[in-house]
């Protein structure tokens, strides 16, 4: 853990995609597992970006979307890797940083590192932690973010209208 700013950050050791899918639901998922201990979960992650973070992390079972033979711009850019160097030498960090409560929706900050200048870019968190794993740059939450996650999934827990969450 170290600060940024007034923000206690917590470094993300390991993130692992998965999906959740009902009769008329899919979605992805991502468990963030953190330095100190527990985890912090995004849902309603695109699911070709979990499967697209599937496929960097060579996991055996790639998750794949039924009946969709297309690739995602995520394939692409990882292919496209070795070419993207100069943008991978540019990326700092990813911190999950921001939750808006109106949209009930998580934000996360790309820190780069351009020609000397540093440019903060607020970016979907799936999205950034793609980047992050990309270029095998570092991961974080804030503390406040990992706060506001638990009691989210604790007012899951207690709300019937989500039980269906704990059925995948």
């Amino acid at each position: 853990m170290w600060r940024e700013g007034q923000s206690t950050l917590i470094r993300v050791t390991d993130v692992e995609p998965f999906v959740t899918e009902s009769e008329d639901f899919v979605s992805g998922a991502l468990t963030c597992y953190l330095e100190r201990g527990g985890s912090f979960v995004l849902y309603y992650v695109p699911v070709e970006v979990a499967r697209a973070i599937a496929r960097l992390k060579a996991l055996d079972e790639v998750i794949e979307i039924a009946n969709d033979f297309r690739d995602s711009i995520y394939e692409l850019l990882i292919m496209m890797s070795p070419k993207l160097r100069e943008l991978g030498n540019s990326i700092e960090r990813v911190v999950i940083d921001g939750y808006n409560e109106r949209s009930a929706a998580y934000s996360a900050s790309l820190y780069l590192n351009a020609d000397g200048i540093e440019v903060k870019y607020t970016l979907i968190p799936s999205h950034a932690i793609f980047l992050a794993l990309l270029f095998n740059k570092p991961i974080y939450v804030t503390e406040e973010i990992v706060k506001i996650s638990q009691e989210l999934e604790e007012d899951l827990s207690d709300d019937d209208a989500f039980k269906f969450l704990d059925e995948f």
